[in-house]
Formats: structure tokens, C-alpha cells, sequence
């Protein structure tokens, strides 16, 4: 009853994948992976979410049976790493991605569904497998997920309205293909309609107007300790400035400019016993026997 036909299911796995798997790959393009590195996070992102899936079930990951679903992740890294359109249109990628995210929030439930799996259990299966693939190529490439971030635009309520949706028809004793397809094309929307109108996920106003009861206060500041060096000692700043280009083939070089600027001294240290010596040597001479005779 869950399961969709072969004819159908299988391309959609595979388009799903591959959008997801190009949006991992424009990531990777953007931090300035190579082309293994680049492949290698349009892989994580395309199966990561459906791989946590089998795993949960205890089933065999179909990505390691089908040909097709390793493939579709490699076809995208080489569009976005060679391709100069599609780095500069990332609209597209995040229309693409945001299919996808309503489709496997569909899917996965189903699977829960069909394994046995009770609605919540199924509902949070799928909302994993929408989101799993992105999370895991953001900790690849040292990023906090967009899941988890608020100055993104919603990304989970998306898919728990698919998973969700697919478990309240569940209990309703409603859930068909079609109603499911609708299911997913309202995720799908709620995710365009966040992208186009920038919706946020709301942040804790008690935490940012003031401190909450229950926690320490923040620590004061340490004053930062000034060296004692010696009076005459001459003393230099030192100001290092470094800036990164990147070639047209893609290789980034780092350049370095030091300057030394010497400090200003205080009178004291000016005041050197060499100098005082040759003060010393320099006194007026007393006048007496050894002055200048007087003619008279």
C-alpha cells in the first residue's frame, strides 16, 4: 500500500539524489575543494539521508546494490565543477533542492510506515532522511547545518510538514499515492514561499533581552599584562598585513608584507651612560694655575 510502483519510484530516487547531490557540490566548489573532495561531498549529500535511513531500518543500502544511485552523485559534481552557469545560478540548485527535501520527507515516512514503524517513529525517519545528506556534507565542510541555523530560511519545517503530513493521513486511514504527492508538492511550496519571502526560525527573546535566572554571569574581563622591558632597550612594532588571491586555474596564493615600525623612546632611555661619560669629559676648566696667562 506504501510502497510506489518500480517504474515510478525509482526515478524519482534517483532525481532526488541528484539534486541534493548538487547542491553538495556547490558547496564543496565554494570552499575550493578539488574534484575529489568535490564528488566526495556530492556523495555524502545525495545518500547520506537515505544510507541513516536503511541503516535505521536494518535493511541493505540500496546505494550499495544499484549501480545508478552512486552515479547520479558523480553526473552532478561534474556539472557544478565544470560548469561556470551553474555556480553562477544557485537559485536553481536551491529550487531543486527544496524538491527533493519534500519528496524524501515523503518517502522516508512510507518506508517507516511499511517496516513497521509507529507514525512519530516514521514521521522523524523521514524528516532525517530529507535532511540528512545536507547535514552531514555542512560538518564535512565545517559549517553549522542550515537546519540548525536561524539566519537561514526554514529548512526543517518543510520537511516535517511532508513526514508529518504522511502520518496524520496515516491515521486517518487516507494515505494513497495521490494524497501523498500532494502531501510532498505542500512541502515543496513551503520551502519555495521560505526561500522567496526569506522566513527565519524564531530565536529566544528571553536569552538575548536579558540574563535568564539560573545562569552565571559572564566572567569579567582579565587585564591583559604589560611586559616590563629595560629602559634603553629599543623596542619595534611589528605589523603584518596578508592577503589571498586565487588564479584563473583555480589555486589560491598567500602574500605577506611585514613592516617594522620603531617605537618612540621615553627621555630616559636617551640619557645612556655613554653620553653621561661624555659629559663628563667635556666639564669647563676651573680657573687657576693652568689657565691662560694675563698680559699685563
Amino acid at each position: 500500500m506504501y510502497q510506489l510502483t518500480a517504474a515510478i519510484h525509482y526515478p524519482l530516487d534517483l532525481a532526488g539524489i541528484f539534486a541534493f547531490a548538487l547542491c553538495g557540490a556547490l558547496l564543496a566548489v565554494r570552499k575550493d575543494f578539488g574534484i575529489f573532495g568535490t564528488v566526495v561531498l556530492a556523495e555524502v549529500t545525495g545518500l547520506g539521508g537515505g544510507l541513516f535511513r536503511d541503516i535505521v531500518l536494518g535493511v541493505t543500502p540500496i546505494a550499495f546494490t544499484d549501480l545508478g544511485y552512486a552515479l547520479a552523485p558523480v553526473g552532478a559534481a561534474a556539472i557544478v565543477f565544470f560548469s561556470l552557469t551553474a555556480q553562477r545560478h544557485p537559485m536553481v540548485c536551491e529550487v531543486l533542492d527544496a524538491a527533493a527535501l519534500g519528496l524524501f520527507s515523503v518517502t522516508g515516512t512510507m518506508k517507516g510506515l511499511a517496516h513497521g514503524f509507529g507514525p512519530l517513529p516514521s514521521v522523524a525517519l523521514g524528516v532525517a532522511t530529507a535532511v540528512g545528506g545536507g547535514t552531514f556534507s555542512s560538518v564535512l565542510a565545517r559549517e553549522i547545518p542550515p537546519v540548525l541555523r536561524w539566519d537561514q530560511d526554514l529548512y526543517a519545517l518543510p520537511a516535517v510538514t511532508g513526514a508529518g503530513g504522511v502520518g496524520a493521513l496515516h491515521g486517518m486511514r487516507m494515505l494513497t499515492v495521490p494524497t501523498a504527492v500532494w502531501v510532498g508538492i505542500a512541502a515543496f511550496v513551503i520551502r519555495l514561499l521560505a526561500l522567496h519571502f526569506h522566513w527565519r526560525a524564531p530565536r529566544s527573546l528571553v536569552w538575548r533581552s536579558r540574563q535568564p535566572t539560573g545562569f552565571p554571569p559572564p566572567p569579567a574581563a582579565v587585564p591583559a599584562l604589560q611586559p616590563t622591558l629595560p629602559p634603553h632597550q629599543n623596542l619595534e612594532h611589528t605589523l603584518r598585513m596578508r592577503s589571498s588571491d586565487v588564479s584563473p586555474h583555480g589555486r589560491g596564493r598567500e602574500h605577506t608584507l611585514q613592516l617594522r615600525l620603531p617605537m618612540a623612546e621615553s627621555p630616559a632611555a636617551r640619557r645612556t651612560p655613554t653620553h653621561r661619560t661624555h659629559t663628563a669629559h667635556h666639564r669647563a676648566p676651573a680657573h687657576g694655575r693652568d689657565d691662560f696667562p694675563i698680559r699685563r
